[in-house]
């Protein structure tokens, strides 16, 4: 099948003369804009290019509207960016609602809004998202990798670090402070408003912070059993111990000798009688087995890797609050 190449500029004479590589046309890797079309048929080749074309277009007229086009790897990145950056940014959000952020892929519009941006934000480069940290490497905007600076827990498998920092308010809180110093420094103009409004966001974390410093203060259990190893850093922070069914990636099934643990935990009173289980289908899925086996209630907790179906990052980490105070029995 014959691979046709488009790009946002003139390609360079070498590139334009059918310059090939493998029997494909070579990209030009300074190109702002790379689309690949490998379908079969001239009338589904230009379906297809229309689609694509209406799409950008409608990208780059975003993009000149006048606000700061600012690109986040995925949901708690995004969120900060949008509320220190108000009405002088346009994020776009590289992690869909309802998906994994480990998993998160590209498309080409949003390889172009990468490429483009003047700010990319990045959690770090150890393998949380691993197609996002390559394609960083391309943008021509400053790319801010925010947990920097982080002290940061152990990974497993490809992760090289535990990635989970955005669940500890205290840490999330340095993110913001980080968020700012890049927006003030990439838009000297309005760093005044980013101070402002990081500054306020700043507060609101604080406050989550001693909610929940407050309310995990005195509960009858320390430790308790999530199907996604995500909550080390907000256990450490308030004292809690979690157990996992499934480690710090989400992907595929528990062991027996996991499913096992946390059942006989629960059954020997070593951890709350509860299972908590992030919302996604594999996750209420083995959440309610594991659960059903124990003889205990399934309990939501999120771990924001994507935007919530409702309200926004503090208004989800209350109702975790909320929801671990119910399944560790804290007065």
């Amino acid at each position: 099948m014959p691979t046709w190449t488009a790009t946002g500029r003139t390609l360079p004479a070498a590139a334009r003369s059918g310059q090939r590589q493998g029997g494909r046309l070579r990209p030009w890797k300074k190109s702002r804009m790379i689309i690949i079309l490998d379908y079969p048929g001239p009338t589904m080749r230009r379906l297809v290019a229309a689609a694509l074309v209406g799409a950008l277009l409608a990208s780059c007229a975003e993009r000149g509207d006048g606000r700061l086009p600012v690109v986040a790897s995925f949901y708690p990145l995004a969120w900060a960016a949008a509320e220190v950056g108000g009405g002088r940014v346009r994020v776009v959000d590289l992690t869909p609602p309802g998906g994994e952020a480990h998993d998160a892929t590209l498309s080409a519009v949003q390889r172009a809004e990468l490429s483009t941006a003047s700010l990319v934000l990045l959690l770090g480069r150890f393998g949380f998202q691993p197609e996002i940290e390559r394609a960083a490497a391309d943008a021509e905007g400053r790319v801010v990798e925010v947990a920097a600076g982080l002290e940061l827990a152990p990974g497993e498998g490809d992760l090289r670090s535990d990635p989970h920092v955005w669940l500890d308010p205290v840490l999330m809180r340095r993110i913001v402070g980080t968020v700012v110093r890049a927006l003030a420094e990439v838009d000297p103009a309005g760093a005044g408003v980013y101070r402002r409004r990081g500054g306020a966001l700043e507060e609101d974390l604080g406050r989550l912070d001693a909610a929940y410093r407050e309310g995990l203060a005195d509960c009858r259990y320390r430790t308790f059993v999530v199907t996604h190893e995500a909550f080390g850093y907000l256990a450490a922070r308030y004292g809690l111990r979690q157990l996992g069914i499934l480690g710090l990636e989400p992907e595929g099934e528990p062991s027996a000798a996991r499913v096992e643990a946390a059942v006989a935990a629960i059954g020997s009173g070593e951890a709350a009688p509860a299972v908590f289980y992030e919302a996604t289908e594999a996750g209420r899925r083995i959440g309610a087995a594991v659960a059903a086996d124990a003889g205990v209630p399934a309990l939501p907790l999120s771990t924001l890797e994507s935007r919530p179906a409702t309200g926004d990052y503090l208004s989800a980490m209350r109702r975790n609050l909320g929801a671990l105070r119910e399944g560790l029995r804290c007065r």
